[in-house]
């Protein structure tokens, strides 16, 4: 592999050189940091000590001390004077134009003393990196954020020591300013340089802190913006909403792979990802009848780089592999496709031998989900690189009711699953009727395995509920599901674009509060002890002020009618209702939640689950789209907790709770390119779900607050019940939250 100015690396890996600053406060512990950097890599060459020249007497005999040791160091050690005038970052950068070998690590005063064996192995090459870019655990966002620490790397648009990089990528020095901020010049030039709009790649752990943000984070407020280069993107918009949401601003790389007919239902999408700030390539393949000049055309205007590729039929398609490899980008992190599964494979093996960056997502959409895709503009590039990554199972419940289960399985059936495998499990009571048993024997399901449960003794409903799925792992997700209610045929987009959103997008937009997503709106409020209250979100939005009120929001009160449970808390909720129920905390009638109706639920799994998202502040995502307009509802059917009642009693109440479900849009082809048929789930603030910090919190009776009210709301609870006082850091731990071993 040849570095960015075309010199080929060294077969033993690239040579480096670190550069450590030193100053009065730091040089009491010289010793400790020059030992954090010596000895534990076979790249570095040559360490240089920046410092005052005031200080170079007390640094070369902590030189002398070292070297002087048995076990000497195969590294050289000089001391550079560091110029007046100048700040910590304009001198290192100066000192790092003057090594000779090919990268350079930039340490600050403490060395590597404080960072895990994983990120020195990072910062120091081990292994070397087969992406020339800059990296390193610090890294700061074109918002002027401070990014989470992660080993997944995220694109930055500058870092900030400890961070190494080619020396080959630092900028003139008449290039830097004084009264510029180095890191942030570093980073804009780098982007420049490289053309992949990104000052740097952040990687590592940053001791699990973001202490480090207040020295380096630009002070102002305004957001940074990546360059153009010479690639003809068009730039992206970085400026905060007015409803504190931020676009998608971390850009990839894309490819996208269709034929031409099923090509016309992805130029919107791909010319989106493009305003976005992502790169995209598209080859379009002609053998199906369809002409590519118009696709070719729009996708141009958008800025994408387009190729097209004819052959007679797709048993022609073989000799094409070769050319197309020729125009697939290196260093992809996405590829979308819709061909079939033969020559997708066929192809889809030489994506690894183009990519040098590591693994890709790869997403291939089935031909006949394709006019339902428009949400995927709103998945941000974390969320598509861990598009494989969340394991949604359906869990079905069902007792003697057969044609409220035909219909549920059926709207399961007609429901889009974009290529996904997702796997269902029918729990099937004891007291089940020949019909629901001959119904359940003759579904076949083709999206994914199937897992039949029938009881040999009868349990009940709350059993029949919480015993109905276990997470297998922290990427598994229960959908649960009672058999009088229905699903949207857009359901499973909403659960995946939430997941994708809030478990798995930007770490800003991610809280180890969340604990599920609801496919159901909510019309009533229950909760209140003198009954249910209706409830309209909007309406609540719109009186509040709020700029938005078409807004996702998040609600503390647990879905039973279609809802999507996350694994930690499901986990942890089984193991709060063993100890609850075993009354060996508190008495099985005391009063956990003050001033609320579910207590009298006698008989109800949810009585207790409020109580675990009460005394821990929990959340749930729900949706909040116009006339109610839903993804799953509740037929009230009789059963459990609906008994026999008049017909007009029963039919005013089923109206309280029956909701309108989400059509799929016409699935025709469409003629303006750059429109994309609407599902609706994009009816959201700026086409997006808000940033995590912009959805509005509800509280269990249906009043606004926020997420520190409620958790410190549900601490003082817990402090009158158990006397305790104190939290550790153990999440999702019940030992922890009821205070016993």
């Amino acid at each position: 592999m040849s570095d960015p100015s075309g010199d080929a690396y060294s077969p033993f890996g690239p040579s480096l050189t670190a550069v450590l600053p030193v100053t009065s406060a730091s040089i009491s512990h010289l010793e400790y940091h020059l030992r954090s950097l010596l000895g534990t890599s076979d790249t570095l060459s040559d360490v240089v000590v920046l410092s005052p020249r005031s200080l170079h007497a007390q640094i070369r005999q902590a030189l002398r001390l070292i070297l002087s040791e048995e076990e000497a160091h195969e590294v050289e050690l000089s001391t550079s004077q560091w110029p007046e005038g100048l700040g910590l970052g304009s001198a290192l950068i100066q000192a790092a134009r003057r090594v000779t070998t090919e990268w350079v690590l930039l340490a600050d005063e403490e060395g590597l003393e404080h960072f895990d064996n994983r990120t020195r192995d990072i910062l120091l090459l081990n292994p070397p990196p087969s992406d020339p870019l800059p990296m390193g655990p610090r890294g700061v966002d074109f918002r002027s954020a401070c990014l989470e620490p992660s080993f997944t790397p995220k694109t930055a648009a500058y870092l900030v020591p400890p961070l190494a990089l080619p020396v080959s990528l630092l900028p003139p020095a008449r290039n830097i300013k004084p009264t510029d901020d180095p890191w942030v010049t570093l980073g804009d030039s780098i982007s420049r340089s490289t053309s992949r709009l990104s000052g740097g790649l952040a990687i590592g752990s940053s001791n699990g802190s973001l202490a480090w943000c207040e020295r380096y984070v630009v002070g102002n407020g305004t957001s940074l913006r990546p360059p153009t280069g010479d690639h003809g993107l068009q730039e992206p918009m970085h400026s905060t909403q007015e409803n504190g949401t931020t676009p998608l601003t971390a850009s990839g790389v894309f490819l996208f792979a269709a034929y031409a007919r099923e090509a016309r239902f992805l130029v919107h999408l791909a010319c989106e990802l493009v305003r976005q700030g992502h790169e995209i390539t598209f080859l379009v393949l002609q053998h199906d009848g369809f002409v590519g000049q118009d696709l070719e055309s729009q996708l141009r205007v958008c800025q994408a780089a387009v190729y097209l590729f004819h052959s007679h039929s797709s048993a022609d398609l073989g000799h094409l592999q070769h050319e197309l490899v020729e125009h697939i980008p290196h260093n992809m992190d996405v590829v979308v496709s819709t061909l079939e599964d033969e020559f997708f494979f066929q192809l889809s093996g030489r994506f690894s031998q183009n990519n040098v960056r590591g693994r890709t997502s790869v997403v291939r959409i089935p031909e006949e989900d394709l006019p339902y895709c428009d949400w995927m503009s709103a998945v941000d590039l974390e969320g598509w690189k861990n598009w494989h990554v969340p394991q949604i199972e359906l869990s079905v419940i069902t007792d003697h009711r057969p044609y409220s289960l035909q219909r549920l399985l059926s709207s399961l059936a007609n429901a889009r699953y974009f290529g996904d495998q997702v796997d269902l499990r029918i729990n099937i009571e004891q007291t089940a009727d020949t019909g629901t048993l001959q119904l359940v024997n003759d579904h076949r399901w083709e999206h994914g395995s199937v897992f039949y449960h029938h009881r040999v003794a009868h349990a009940g409903l709350m059993a029949a509920v919480v015993e109905s799925w276990y997470p297998k792992g922290n990427d598994t997700y229960g959908l649960l599901l009672e058999d009088d209610v229905e699903v949207s045929p857009l359901f499973y987009a909403w659960a995946k674009l939430s997941l994708l959103r809030y478990r798995y997008g930007q770490a800003e937009s991610r809280s180890p509060n969340l604990y599920g997503i609801s496919l159901y709106q909510q019309k009533n409020i229950e909760l209140h002890p003198d009954g249910r209250h209706l409830f309209n979100a909007r309406s609540t939005f719109e009186a509040a002020g709020l700029v938005y009120p078409n807004t996702p929001y998040l609600s503390q009160i647990p879905c039973s009618w279609g809802a999507l449970y996350f694994p930690e808390h499901w986990r942890e909720f089984h193991e709060y209702l063993v100890t609850r129920l075993n009354a060996s905390v508190w008495p099985l009638d005391e009063v956990v939640v003050p001033g609320v109706r579910s207590n009298r639920w006698t008989r109800s799994w949810k009585k207790y689950f409020i109580e675990l998202v009460y005394l821990r502040g929990y959340v749930m995502l729900y949706p909040n789209y116009a006339d109610y307009m839903s993804l799953s509802t509740n037929h009230l059917e009789v059963g459990s907790h609906v008994r026999d009642i008049p017909i007009e009693t029963y039919l005013r109440k089923k109206k309280l709770f029956n909701l309108p479900l989400m059509p799929l849009p016409p699935a025709t082809l469409p003629r303006d390119l750059a429109i994309m048929p609407s599902t609706g789930l994009l009816e959201l603030p700026e086409a997006r779900l808000p940033d995590w910090h912009a959805l509005p919190v509800l509280d269990l009776l249906g009043t606004i607050s926020n997420e520190t009210m409620i958790t410190l709301r549900g601490g003082e609870r817990r402090t009158e019940l158990t006397g305790c006082d104190v939290f550790t850091a153990r999440k999702n731990d019940v030992g922890e939250l009821l205070c016993i071993d």
